[in-house]
């Protein structure tokens, strides 16, 4: 089973006022963070930036292992998902999708993830978590696992319609939730205040 690493870095970072995948927590960028542990996983990873400009110290310095920086004007996290799975030339059973701005992201509770793939319907896209908003309503964590490569279709078909929301889309489609998923680790720094939690 061939998993791919994508890694979303094309946020505008309004919230936080600064690009937060450059962000340093214990010597390590967000970005850097994420990838390395994404590649323990993964055979593959690719990051898809706004502007491979705004990362050129950190690909040279910081990710030359990863396969490729994919420099894409994406319209959300959406798009960018997809724009990343369009340019991928590599074979793929599933995808490995994840944020940037996952700080306490771990890399042994996304290998048992990994693992449990090979269990999972074949009619299911998609193996996710989920938890209760605030308003106690079931939503899915888009940016923290995987899809299978079929997804690809529906997904174009979604955003060729205007589509541009995860939720929406993922209503549609057979999604399996991850069992009891450690919520701390789906925490995204996006805000001064989150960084300063860290």
């Amino acid at each position: 089973m061939n998993i791919v690493a994508i890694v979303l870095a094309g946020g505008k970072s309004s919230r936080m006022g600064r690009d937060k995948a450059l962000l340093e927590v214990n010597g390590e960028t967000l970005l850097f963070r994420t990838c390395r542990i994404a590649l323990q996983v993964a055979d593959s990873g690719y990051v898809v930036v706004r502007s491979r400009e705004q990362y050129q110290k950190a690909i040279a310095t910081d990710l030359p292992q990863l396969s490729a920086v994919l420099d894409r004007q994406f319209d959300g996290a959406l798009v960018g998902f997809w724009q990343g799975t369009e340019a991928i030339a590599v074979p793929v059973d599933w995808y490995l999708l994840l944020a940037c701005d996952l700080p306490r992201l771990q890399g042994d509770i996304l290998q048992i993830w990994a693992n449990q793939l090979e269990y999972l319907p074949p009619t299911a896209i998609a193996y996710l978590p989920r938890y209760a908003d605030e308003n106690g309503r079931k939503q899915w964590e888009p940016l923290c696992g995987f899809y299978r490569r079929e997804s690809q279709d529906s997904l174009r078909q979604f955003i060729a319609a205007g589509g541009r929301s995860f939720q929406k889309w993922l209503s549609d489609q057979e999604v399996i939730a991850i069992a009891s998923p450690p919520i701390s680790m789906l925490f995204n720094c996006n805000s001064p205040k989150d960084f300063c939690s860290l």
